[in-house]
């Protein structure tokens, strides 16, 4: 064992009554007036010793650490840090247990009311005796002398010392104590005090949590431990929360499983940390008795939001809706668009006070899961309405005019930022649907259909909440048919084409009942013309060509109202534009080329001049790109081979240009491919088989990457297994059968995936039997 510091003792006893003790600004000086009681003789235990738990997982060497620093580094006052429940409590008792031999004398207060007041409540067991006068600071100044007198080594520990003006009043009184052999030690949520050493309690590790978490659950099986860590990970691996929970488990399913984690799980992504499913539970905490309380209860009790001024819970409510992470202050500066000195004064007092913690490397804050719970629960009527400026910047930075800014970088940040807040605010607000479509849309732009699915799927749930309570608000009710329009689109791209007519049924319903209601609405008026487009479009991937061309023609007619009405609106022009592509491409599988080419020559012709107005506009520039190629692949049809390689290389010239530009859009990136195809295998009509073969390449090397990267994405499979036959194609043709061979089998094998998956499918079909073709 270390030897034991006793240095200051034989100082404190020579300088009883001469030498000055610092609390809050008053002294204890040469003429004490304090009295002691001569007769009685301090106990050794000058208070209850604190609870000593069975379990202690994970923090041995924390323990070893304060250890150190009192008989290693001479270091006589240790704060212990931590956020409420992360187990400093216990440390400090375990500390207290396992040195306790070399005290003369221990005490352990509580001091939720402060320092002094807990110095105080050692007034009887130490004798000392106050006059009727004295104030707080007078009665500490005796309580101080009387410590002094005590033999030495001792030891003070201060249990949830959280008030960091209080600390910051009594810190030279804590030093001067610690000077005399006192050694004190302090548990707080405050993260510094001056020059006082400071041992940070961290978060137990995933497999420590795991330990813990079954020592109060032993119902737990191996096959759960996947949904426990996600578990663990929401609650930030806080110590006294992991308890409480594993607790509630083992008293809900102590005759039958009631309540699983997957429960759990759903309970805290859905509900909130302090809206779980409650049974009462033992548990030490912020006493030094057993409580029985709920987990609602005792989680709720950890932190007080009435102790906090009006910024501070404002600062609170926002960062209770972001990711539990490190956020750096130039980002929380721009989502909650203040000045610094708003931002700065409230984040600076919940640092010092323990609600927030501050990383100096990098300028961030970050807040715990269990403080993001206690605040939503507790700021729960005014959330929404401390976070409307935050919804409102995320929202526009996701839009379609700045989510392709600086590739896409800032957009990422905000989706991220997006995806916790509209999880976490529970109010079917009009903002919030817009802010779950412009997230969603993200999603789409970078090829992410699962997440894009789930940020449409809120979106929906939103707007059907809004319309069932206002079932007249035509707001409502056209957001909601967005929704379903977005619903459709993504499982179109994830090759569902039955249950994507089914939504795009539902958007072209109510944005039919819609323009009935309001037929000089023109928005509602082009909600109806997009409806048509997207029934057409499924049709048409069904096979169901006549069905489709009706709805196209729909389409186009209501969109020429709509430009002729508003010739000036951009979007109704654009809208105008994808009519004749629809139309013209639906004419091309009719086999009706001639009609076809005057379509795709006037989307050409309006999506040159969209481009020429608004060159910046990537939009535009893709639509105009995206004409080029119909023109391309019509002339490529009538055998004007030489007129549509000059089409194809102004598809390829500009999809390049967007792709080089926003690489992480895959749109762009697989428009980018097909332009290689058109080229290849244009140069393969005109002969060019060494020329096509590297256009072949490129195509197939950008499909590869695009399916390794999202293999759900049927389009981007579908296009791999093509550019597999074109290669395959084109080394027959060279003759070189073995590497042709190579290239079938390929290919082969994604279109046998395709069509088991989705057997209706007309194209998969038709690709599966050419690839058998191929190969025989």
């Amino acid at each position: 064992m270390p030897q034991e510091n006793t240095h200051g003792d034989n100082v404190a006893r020579d300088k009883i009554g001469k030498q000055t003790i610092m609390g809050g600004g008053s002294t204890y000086n040469d003429n004490p007036t304090f009295i002691i009681n001569k007769d009685a003789e301090a106990p050794r235990l000058l208070t209850t010793p604190p609870f000593n738990t069975e379990v202690f997982i994970g923090r041995q060497p924390d323990l070893d650490a304060i250890e150190a620093d009192y008989q290693q580094q001479n270091r006589l006052l240790v704060l212990v840090n931590g956020e409420g429940g992360i187990g400093k409590t216990t440390l400090a008792a375990k500390y207290w247990y396992a040195h306790e031999a070399r005290y003369r004398h221990l005490a352990w207060v509580y001091s939720d009311t402060g320092i002094g007041a807990a110095l105080v409540t050692l007034r009887e067991v130490l004798g000392v005796q106050f006059d009727p006068h004295d104030t707080l600071e007078q009665q500490v100044q005796r309580m101080a002398g009387a410590l002094i007198q005590l033999e030495k080594p001792c030891l003070l520990v201060f249990d949830n010392a959280n008030n960091a003006a209080d600390l910051k009043q009594y810190y030279a009184l804590l030093n001067q104590l610690g000077q005399c052999n006192i050694h004190i030690l302090l548990t707080s949520r405050v993260p510094k005090v001056a020059g006082m050493h400071v041992h940070a309690v961290k978060p137990l590790t995933e497999a420590q949590a795991i330990e813990l978490f079954r020592y109060y659950y032993e119902g737990i099986r191996d096959e759960e431990l996947p949904l426990l860590r996600d578990i663990l990970k929401a609650l930030g691996y806080n110590t006294l929360v992991l308890e409480v929970l594993a607790k509630n488990m083992a008293v809900t399913n102590r005759y039958a499983q009631r309540y699983t984690l997957d429960d759990l799980l759903r309970d805290l992504q859905g509900k909130g940390l302090l809206a779980l499913k409650n049974k009462t539970v033992q548990v030490m905490y912020g006493s030094d008795t057993l409580r029985e309380a709920t987990p609602t209860e005792i989680i709720g009790a950890m932190y007080d939001l009435a102790q906090l001024d009006e910024q501070e819970r404002y600062l609170l409510s926002n960062l209770s809706v972001l990711p539990a992470e490190n956020i750096p202050y130039t980002l929380l500066n721009t989502l909650l668009g203040v000045d610094d000195d708003r931002l700065e004064t409230p984040l600076g007092s919940l640092e010092e006070k323990g609600w927030l913690e501050y990383q100096k490397e990098d300028n961030s804050f970050k807040i715990s899961p269990v403080v993001q719970g206690v605040t939503r629960e507790k700021n729960a009527e005014r959330l929404l309405e401390n976070c409307r400026v935050m919804v409102k910047i995320l929202l526009r930075g996701l839009n379609d005019d700045n989510r392709h800014t600086d590739n896409y970088r800032q957009a990422e940040v905000y989706a991220r930022m997006g995806e916790v807040v509209i999880q976490a605010i529970h109010n079917p607000v009009h903002n919030l649907g817009v802010l779950c479509q412009n997230i969603g849309n993200f999603h789409i732009d970078t090829g992410n259909l699962n997440m894009a699915m789930s940020a449409y799927q809120k979106m929906s749930d939103i707007r059907t909440k809004q319309c069932a309570a206002y079932p007249n608000n035509e707001v409502f009710k056209r957001g909601l048919a967005i929704s379903y329009e977005k619903l459709g689109s993504t499982y179109t791209k994830l090759g569902n084409l039955q249950q994507a007519l089914k939504f795009f049924e539902e958007r072209n319903k109510m944005s039919q009942e819609l323009y009935n209601d309001y037929p000089n609405n023109m928005n509602f008026k082009n909600g109806l013309a997009i409806s048509y487009e997207k029934l057409g479009s499924t049709h048409s991937a069904l096979g169901n060509l006549q069905e489709a061309l009706k709805f196209f023609e729909e389409r186009n007619k209501m969109s020429q109202e709509l430009y002729n009405d508003y010739p000036n609106n951009v979007n109704f022009k654009n809208g105008l534009a994808i009519s004749y592509e629809k139309l013209g491409s639906t004419h091309t599988a009719l086999g009706n080329l001639q009609e076809a080419l005057k379509f795709f020559e006037e989307r050409n012709k309006m999506s040159q001049e969209l481009y020429n107005d608004y060159p910046n506009n990537v939009n535009f520039k893709n639509g105009l790109a995206i004409s080029y190629e119909r023109l391309g692949s019509t002339h490529t049809a009538l055998g004007n081979l030489q007129q549509a390689l000059k089409f194809f290389k102004e598809y390829n010239k500009l999809e390049k240009e967007l792709y080089n530009d926003f690489p992480n859009n895959v749109n762009f990136k697989s428009n980018s491919a097909i332009s290689y195809e058109k080229l290849g295998s244009t140069h393969t009509a005109l002969g060019n088989l060494q020329q096509a073969l590297k256009f072949f390449e490129e195509y197939n090397k950008l499909e590869k990457e695009l399916y390794n990267d999202f293999p759900n994405n049927v389009n981007f499979k579908s296009n791999s297994a093509i550019s597999y036959e074109r290669l395959g194609s084109t080394h027959t043709k060279l003759g070189n059968l073995q590497q042709a061979l190579k290239y079938f089998e390929d290919e082969t094998q994604l279109f046998e995936k395709l069509y088991n998956d989705y057997p209706t499918n007309v194209n998969f079909k038709n690709g599966l039997a050419i690839s058998y073709e191929k190969l025989g």
